[in-house]
Order: C-alpha cells, then structure tokens, then sequence
C-alpha cells in the first residue's frame, strides 16, 4: 500500500465542504491561517470554495462561497507557494470569471458535472487557455448508471487535453467499497487521466471507500479537518494522514494538523453539530442528495424512521442535476 501512497495527493477541503455548515462564513483571518497550517503539514492542494455559489443559491453565502478576487489575492499572499483550488458549477461562471481566478494565483480549478458534460468541457477549454490546472468532478456519481458513466468517459477521454484529472465524487455518501471498485474500473478503462476520489461519510465508509480508491488506481484524495463538511461529512483529514503514517508513508506533519485542528474547534464559526446525524445517514443509505434533506426531515418528523425507509422504492425520478428525487423513493 505504501507504494500506491506515494503517488497520491492530498485536497484539503474543509473551507468549501466545510461551508455546508457555517453558511461558508469562515473569516478571513481564519482562511489565513487555514492556508498556512495546511501548507506547514505538507498537505498537496487547499481547495479554498466555491466560485460564485454551490449549485443551489444560499441567503446570505460567505466569503467561501463566492471566492472573490480580493479573498483569492489574500490566500495567495498568505501562502505564495501553495496551491490553491477553487471548485464551481459551470451555470454559475463565465469565461472572465475564470480568468480572473488565474490571475489571482488559482492553480486548480474544478468543475461539477453530472449531466452537464458539453458546457463544462468548454470552460474547461477557457481555463487550459489561462494556464490553470483542471480536474473535472463528476458529481452524486452514486446516482450515475453504468452505461452513463461509461458514455461520459468516452467523451472525458476524448477531450483529456482540456483536463488533468478526473474525480469520482459520492457526494450522497452512498457507495460501498464493493459499488466504488465497479465505477472506479470503469473510469480506469476509460481513460488515461488521473483520477480523483471524494468521500462522505453518512453510512460510515469515507475511509475504506478511499482506501479502496487507491487500491483502484485514483491519485488524488479529499479530505477535510475534522471531517467538516456537508452533511455527516468527509473523510477526516487528521485520520487519513495518520492512516498515511501507518503504512510507513510519511510525507504529511500529522501534528502540524492537529495544532490546524485545534485552531478550528476554537474558531466562532466552527460548526460540526450532529442533531441531524439520523437525516444524512438516511439520505446516504436511500442514495438521496443533500438538495433533499428538507424533505427527509419532514417524513421524519411525521413518520418512523423505518416507516420512511419502507416507503422508498426502486423506480427513481429525478429533480434536476441528476439527483434522485424523494417522488417514488419516500411516498407521496
């Protein structure tokens, strides 16, 4: 395993996913120090939010959610030498947008799809043009069939000069070792990019279903402090880097992490409440997205839990960006 650990990378992704949590209001003065802690560790790429908004709007969003120029420019200065990624959903970007994250030091950029293939490879394009790095994510990938992934793939691989990486993320915290090893061959047939892995952590498998990754040939592996992130959350970045450390792979500081730890559980905007722990563990098992948890929690309110997990059904209908929609999953 040491091996495979060698070649793998690390993106820390506790101000974007960890966002989900605190409406993406971290401060500057804390991003700052985020930045410089992680890059102390030796951690590879500090995915730093969203451009300009997730796929849905949120009220109010923060300074995470938006990653304006100025912001950009203030992590750039605080850590010259570590890269920088910013991720976004293409409906919510234009070509100038992407230009300005190159000018502001931006070294990777990735962008969401799930259905959305042509407009994404084309900003892509735009973002190749500037010099930037780009990894294309392929969002709720737990919700994607065979033979779709296998089309978008094939079209991946015949546009992989646009991109550097291709990730697989289980944004619904669904798969098991056993469903991530099937995608996992399918993109490794596919094409000869790099592949990425992003885990949640709602049925208890973010660890073994990225060692499992690795295992599978993916490079580059999310993770977030604490595991701070939507829903139950991500992988734990302090326990995949002590995981790291006990197969003899020692290129991170484990306790320069820990001290990063420590300054964000004493951060006002630190949030990692779990009174809704039931909701997203329900939602990774029924395959349902984040997008739907309002409607979980109502059935929940009004309903057993096991009544709720009766109620779901094979057939899935689906409510924009490929998501599973709880018709037909949870009753009328």
């Amino acid at each position: 395993m040491r091996q495979l650990l060698l070649k793998t990378q690390i993106v820390d992704v506790t101000l974007r996913d960890g966002g989900y949590r605190n409406n993406f209001a971290f401060s500057p003065e804390y991003a700052v120090e985020h930045v410089q802690r992680l890059y102390e560790a030796g951690v590879d790429y500090v995915e730093v939010g969203y451009r300009n908004g997730s796929v849905l709007p949120i009220e109010n969003i923060g300074m995470t959610g938006l990653c304006t120029a100025q912001y950009l420019a203030l992590l750039h200065e605080a850590a010259p030498h570590l890269k920088l990624v910013v991720i976004a959903h293409v409906k919510n970007i234009k070509a100038s947008d992407v230009r300005e994250l190159a000018d502001c030091g931006v070294n990777l950029l990735r962008l969401c799809v799930n259905s959305n293939l042509d407009e994404t490879l084309s900003m892509a394009e735009v973002a190749k043009s500037c010099g930037m790095n780009v990894s294309l994510n392929i969002v709720r990938v737990s919700s994607i069939g065979t033979e779709q992934l296998e089309q978008m793939v094939s079209k991946i691989e015949a546009h992989k000069k646009l991109l550097d990486v291709v990730y697989l993320a289980d944004s619904n915290g669904n798969l098991n070792p056993a469903h991530l090893a099937r995608l996992m061959a399918t993109v490794r047939n596919g094409t000869t990019l790099r592949i990425g892995y992003h885990a949640h952590d709602n049925i208890g498998l973010a660890m073994a279903n990225t060692i499992t990754a690795i295992r599978q040939g993916a490079t580059y592996v999310d993770a977030s402090l604490l595991g701070m992130g939507k829903g139950i959350g991500n992988l734990r970045l302090e326990q995949w880097i002590a995981y790291c450390r006990s197969e003899g792979f020692e290129k991170y500081s484990l306790e320069s992490v820990l001290r990063a730890i420590k300054r964000l559980r004493s951060d006002p905007m630190f949030v990692q409440e779990d009174h809704e722990y039931e909701v997203d563990m329900l939602c990774g098992s029924l395959n349902l997205p984040f997008t739907e948890r309002k409607g979980v929690v109502e059935r929940l309110s009004t309903q057993s839990a096991k009544h709720v997990e009766e109620a779901s059904a094979p057939a899935l209908s689906f409510s924009g960006y490929g998501a599973p929609s709880l018709v037909g999953r949870l009753g009328s």
